[in-house]
């Protein structure tokens, strides 16, 4: 209720772009766009990362709200329009893979920090954006974070035993 009783128009307008930036549009532009940079710059397992991480979160997503099948907020009219459920949010799984991803691939560079505050900056902007705008309860936005990142880890882990076995083969 004190998010929904500070709305402007201005802030609904501003709301509807930035939550945009986490939508089923703007992540796989933006996660396909970088892949094929890092796989065109022979970083075959960043782009791997990057790709795992973010259509499997995507279907992992759809899993997830057929099971619990959780209505959306209805304490006010939603201030755009979404027609599929609730829990987990997908904007914040998208966004929270993305950046996650991103900050892992990162990690060892010179743009580790930049990646981290960047990528929190975004993922907290989308997650309010939901709330804001009505469609989401703050838990589904905490379920998505959470479910994106143990994704993301589980990508990293496979990805990363798979290259060392494959190294201990070679090396064999």
């Amino acid at each position: 209720w004190w998010v929904h009783e500070r709305s402007t128009e201005t802030m609904t307008t501003t709301m509807s772009v930035l939550t945009e930036l986490g939508g089923l549009v703007a992540v796989p532009v933006i996660a396909v766009a970088w892949a094929g940079l890092l796989w065109w710059r022979g970083r075959r397992r960043d782009a791997a990362v990057l790709a795992a991480a973010v259509i499997g979160s995507t279907l992992l997503n759809g899993i997830l709200k057929a099971m619990f099948q959780r209505d959306r907020p209805d304490f006010w009219e939603h201030l755009v329009v979404e027609s599929s459920y609730s829990f987990p949010s997908g904007h914040a799984m998208a966004s929270m893979s993305l950046a996650a991803s991103l900050a892992v691939i990162a990690r060892s560079s010179r743009w580790r920090w930049p990646a981290i505050v960047l990528g929190a900056v975004y993922v907290l902007v989308v997650g309010f954006s939901r709330v804001y705008l009505g469609v989401h309860f703050p838990s589904d936005i905490l379920a998505g974070w959470c479910v994106a990142i143990v994704w993301v880890t589980i990508v990293v882990a496979v990805l990363d035993g798979a290259s060392r076995r494959r190294g201990r083969v070679r090396g064999s």
